[in-house]
């Protein structure tokens, strides 16, 4: 037989066609299921990206509208801030105002009362200054003309 190095080609194509065979087998039984795995995890892994990127979304959507509300608050609590401020003011001024009107209306009265009292004792001082004149003049003139000489006048011209 001519073969070089005792080769035999049916053990050869024997050795290849079980090799054949068990790779077949082991892509068939192990090949298969792993990469369906593996495609499964990645499908999972690319949800659970998909998942979060869309809850990053939805945090900063929701970041965004708490913000917005924030300024909105904000801005509304500095008007209310502005109209108590105004509404204080207002009070301030009308109390300010009414108490402005009692001073007022209680010096009037004051005046008042010291302008009558002013009238009492200057008409009082005018008695007491007319009733002071008549007894400086009943003086003046009874010193001048004592009542004897009165009567005897008096006497002297009733008679004539």
């Amino acid at each position: 037989m001519g073969v070089p190095l005792n080769i035999d080609w049916q053990q050869i194509l024997l050795h290849m066609f079980n090799f054949v065979l068990l790779t077949g087998g082991l892509y068939i039984l192990l090949f298969k299921p792993v990469k369906s795995f593996i495609e499964k995890r990645q499908a999972g892994y690319e949800k659970q990206r998909a998942d979060a990127a869309e809850a990053v979304k939805a945090a900063e959507a929701r970041n965004a509208e708490v913000s917005r509300r924030e300024a909105a608050l904000e801005s509304e609590l500095e008007a209310m801030r502005k109209a108590a401020q105004q509404k204080a003011d207002a009070e301030r001024e009308a109390a300010e105002a009414a108490a402005r009107g009692e001073a007022e209306k209680i010096i009037a009265d004051a005046r008042t009362q010291a302008e009558l009292q002013r009238q009492r004792i200057i008409a009082e001082a005018n008695r007491e200054a007319a009733g002071i004149a008549r007894e400086a003049i009943d003086k003046l003139f009874n010193e001048r003309f004592p009542r004897e000489k009165l009567e005897g006048r008096q006497d002297e011209q009733t008679d004539s």
